[in-house]
């Protein structure tokens, strides 16, 4: 009798084990990302200004209306949380309720977690604004994804650079995905460590990206100004610009709910006369 009660003991206690083990790792997405292949994803539009904005996968060579994003790193996304694009962060332990507590520094990952890489944009003739052509931008079509993803790009031109970071919310109806608050601060990204792991929390930097949309003038289908510019270029310059696309693990949307998906990656760019 007394051996089947300490039987029990132990089977009680390594079920509760395994529970808070479960629970404890329930709320994030740790998941396999499959770009779609063998697509032409990046495109550029000549102005209404009778600007030639010209885009190329290297900065020397033969700029033209698109190029193949032959630096794109693919494979399995985790989610990770930035504030700069520069330092990443990763969940290690989280508490029974399901909220991140402690966090390492993973910017060394990024590059296999991430989808990154670089392009070159050029302007012929004139200045030009640059702005998302967004007819021709595609990061999927699945709301949860949308709701969970980040577009960082960071744009280099001599010793001025440009960095920002979009939520793709507005790139579909993302209103009945999923959510849960699996950090201690809401509409938050980690923005350094404390001395134990916990999280320095910094406001949320996602922009919409819509607000950097060309307006597509209706009689002719070309891009015109929009509310705000990405960057200037001067006539001839060549600007690098570095982009990537993440998970936000600090998301709310970025729960289980947002695994074994697909997404696209296709950026477009449109040239208006300042």
């Amino acid at each position: 009798m007394k051996r089947r009660k300490i039987f029990w003991i132990w089977m009680t206690a390594l079920w509760s084990i395994l529970l808070l083990a479960a629970i404890g790792g329930a709320t994030y997405a740790w998941f396999t990302f499959r770009p779609y292949t063998n697509v032409e994803p990046i495109g550029s539009t000549i102005s209404s200004g009778e600007v030639a904005l010209l885009i190329n996968s290297q900065p020397d060579g033969e700029f033209g209306t698109k190029c193949v994003l032959t630096q794109t790193q693919g494979g399995d996304l985790e989610p990770l949380s930035t504030a700069d694009l520069v330092h990443f962060y990763r969940v290690e332990k989280q508490d029974r309720g399901g909220i991140a507590r402690i966090y390492r520094d993973c910017s060394n990952e990024a590059e296999t977690d991430t989808i990154h890489g670089k392009l070159y944009l050029t302007s012929l003739k004139d200045n030009c604004r640059v702005y998302f052509f967004g007819p021709d931008l595609d990061f999927g079509s699945d709301t949860q994804m949308l709701s969970a993803l980040r577009l960082g790009l960071r744009f280099r031109s001599g010793a001025s650079e440009s960095t920002y970071i979009f939520s793709l919310d507005q790139m579909g109806n993302t209103a009945g995905s999923e959510a849960l608050q699996t950090t201690q601060r809401a509409s938050s990204v980690v923005a350094g460590l404390g001395q134990s792991g916990e999280a320095v929390y910094a406001n949320d930097p996602a922009l919409a990206i819509t607000d950097y949309f060309a307006v597509q003038q209706t009689a002719t289908g070309l891009p015109a100004a929009g509310r705000q510019a990405l960057c200037t270029i001067d006539a001839n310059e060549v600007v690098a610009v570095e982009y990537w696309l993440y998970l936000e693990g600090c998301d709310v949307n970025c729960i289980n709910a947002v695994q074994n998906k697909e997404a696209a990656i296709q950026l477009s760019f449109a040239g208006v006369t300042p």
